[in-house]
């Protein structure tokens, strides 16, 4: 029998494929390896550039096909991905996938991480053993993600809790489980055509504070507050969990002290009835709300959580475990508004109370204002929130902005620091986060203009294409478009000498505008870029305190980034800056 679980695999199966193609995936692995890089480019905030940067291609990974680290946390994820055979689809991980990513994890731990750093011949490993070396690592999360029923069987789930109990007497091991289920929903809100319409129960709903009339004169908010049974509200939202949070800047935070401290009291049979008492409660914001008071219901439409991610995601997980306590009574605040303006305002100022990236702060700074009104000049719409521009698609005429290139201001920021702040651009790489902070962020934009920024961005993308040939030919010896790119013949070609290439997006941009600055202005942008790669392969493999180094310690490595600019410098020298 063919079941829901066979038809989408078909149609996930046919998103790899095409994964697969553009970026030449080979072997027996490639739809494991197109499984991850769609996974990553869907659930994080990591571009293309930054999912292909994580990701451990090839032999000897040691049961780990990606890692990311948490820089505001200090949080490493180790990922293992399996898109099984579609026959497969209804069993479960295999013990010996799960043994070998811990006995990978208790060897890392134990180990002598300077030797192992040596010996490692996955490079992408080689990166992994040392930002282990290198970081502060507080807690590991290991996360299965594989198109079948995940791990189900008590001999997996005792193993897994016994190996975390043994490693995690020096550090904090978790795990967490993404199956079939759950992969489904996140194909779903990938391929929506339609925003989310909702309809629950209610225990009590109340017309609250309206505004009848903005300042255009032709736009209204109403909005109800009232309670809900927090059982009855899980089951309303559990199918839809990858995608009500939509419009919400802040999604789940797992290993947050709060959320256990919501799980405790929403579990615990004394502390459930006082759950409405203790929580802010949660607040969904729609396009329109029908309400039907005989029978205590109401229907949403274009409907998100804006507020509440963490007690919602808390209560399903409760939920999912069958410790969800009847007695939970959750507030609940429905908002009806279509002013982009006034939705994009309520979401960000709801979300303020507690710590969230500093780069979604500078949305209203004068400096990003002013930038964004000077880009449309040049075809460019800056998107000064999060995800704008398809935002503002939904409600707003957008017809005059037809073919702009959409530039988030995160990137743009960042690749104009990068590109052209000589004594942070390393920081661009190692911790980008720190250039958004409000003591240094007025610093850092004072001379932005948006012929730099237009010009990092052109260079950045050209540069990535650049990557990604390099990354094909790594996965697949025929390829030589990286190669022909440097001039380089095949016979003579050697990627490991290449290796930086990678992870290099930032100090490759970097010495590109150095070069253009101190030779020629007006070079050829794949000139630039062929010089740089060349002149950073030299200098590594020249320089004994870089050769041993990690390819992607050594594109974080404020020492390469100056003597980069250094050697070009006297190699190109003209002028004295820009």
């Amino acid at each position: 029998m063919i079941t829901k679980f066979d038809n989408y695999y078909d149609q996930i199966h046919s998103d790899l494929n095409k994964i697969v193609a553009d970026r030449e995936y080979k072997g027996d692995g490639a739809f494991s390896k197109a499984f991850s890089y769609w996974y990553l480019k869907n659930t994080s905030e990591l571009n293309e550039n930054d999912v292909e940067e994580i990701l451990i291609d090839g032999a000897n990974d040691n049961g780990i096909d990606a890692y990311y680290l948490d820089e505001s946390t200090h949080v490493l994820n180790l990922y293992q991905f399996k898109f099984p055979s579609k026959k497969n689809n209804d069993k479960e991980i295999d013990q010996s996938a799960i043994s070998k990513i811990y006995g990978t994890i208790n060897l890392m731990l134990k180990g002598d991480l300077n030797n192992q750093v040596s010996k490692a011949t996955n490079i992408g490993f080689r990166n992994l053993l040392a930002l282990l070396k290198e970081q502060p690592i507080y807690e590991i999360n290991v996360v299965f993600v594989s198109y079948n029923r995940g791990i189900i069987a008590t001999q997996n789930t005792d193993y897994i809790e016994n190996q975390e109990n043994i490693l995690g007497n020096d550090l904090s091991i978790n795990h967490s489980f993404i199956s079939r289920e759950n992969i489904i929903n996140l194909f779903e809100k990938v391929h929506r055509r339609n925003t989310l319409d909702l309809s629950f129960k209610y225990k009590n709903l109340q017309l609250a504070n309206n505004v009848n009339e903005l300042d255009n004169g032709d736009t209204y908010i109403e909005s109800w507050v009232g309670v809900i049974n927090g059982k009855s509200l899980i089951e309303s939202v559990n199918n839809d969990l990858t995608r009500i949070f939509d419009e919400n800047i802040r999604l789940y935070e797992k290993s947050s002290s709060i959320n256990e401290g919501i799980k405790k009291t929403a579990a615990n049979y004394e502390t459930a009835k006082m759950f409405y008492f203790y929580n802010n409660g949660i607040t969904m914001i729609c396009d329109s709300a029908k309400t039907s008071p005989g029978n205590n219901s109401v229907l949403l439409k274009g409907v998100s959580i804006v507020n509440g991610a963490q007690t919602v995601n808390s209560l399903a997980s409760l939920y999912q475990e069958n410790k969800l306590s009847d007695d939970v009574s959750v507030l609940i605040r429905i908002i009806q508004i279509q002013d982009y303006k006034q939705r994009a305002k309520i979401t960000e100022y709801l979300n303020s109370q507690t710590p969230i990236k500093e780069s979604y702060f500078i949305a209203n700074n004068v400096i990003i204002r002013n930038l964004q009104d000077e880009l449309f000049k040049f075809n460019y719409y800056l998107e000064r929130q999060i995800n704008e521009y398809s935002y503002r698609s939904k409600y707003d005429d957008m017809s005059k902005y037809q073919g702009f290139n959409i530039l988030p201001v995160e990137d743009a920021v960042h690749h104009y620091i990068g590109a052209y702040i000589n004594d942070k651009a390393s920081v661009a790489k190692s911790n980008k986060s720190v250039l958004f902070e409000p003591n240094q962020i007025e610093d850092n934009i004072n001379n932005i203009s948006p012929e730099k920024v237009i010009e990092a961005d052109k260079i950045y993308r050209r540069i990535s294409e650049i990557i990604t040939t390099y990354r094909k030919n790594r996965r697949n010896s025929e390829n030589s478009e990286f190669s022909e790119f440097l001039g380089i013949t095949k016979e003579v070609y050697d990627s490991n000498l290449f290796s930086f290439v990678n992870t290099g997006d930032i100090l490759i941009l970097n010495c590109v505008i150095n070069i253009k600055n101190y030779e020629d202005k007006s070079m050829d942008t794949d000139t630039a870029i062929r010089q740089a790669i060349i002149l950073i392969k030299d200098t590594i493999h020249n320089q004994e305190e870089f050769i041993e180094s990690a390819p992607a310690t050594l594109t974080k490595s404020n020492r390469l980034f100056i003597k980069m600019q250094t050697i070009i410098r006297d190699k190109y020298s003209i002028s004295e800056s820009y």
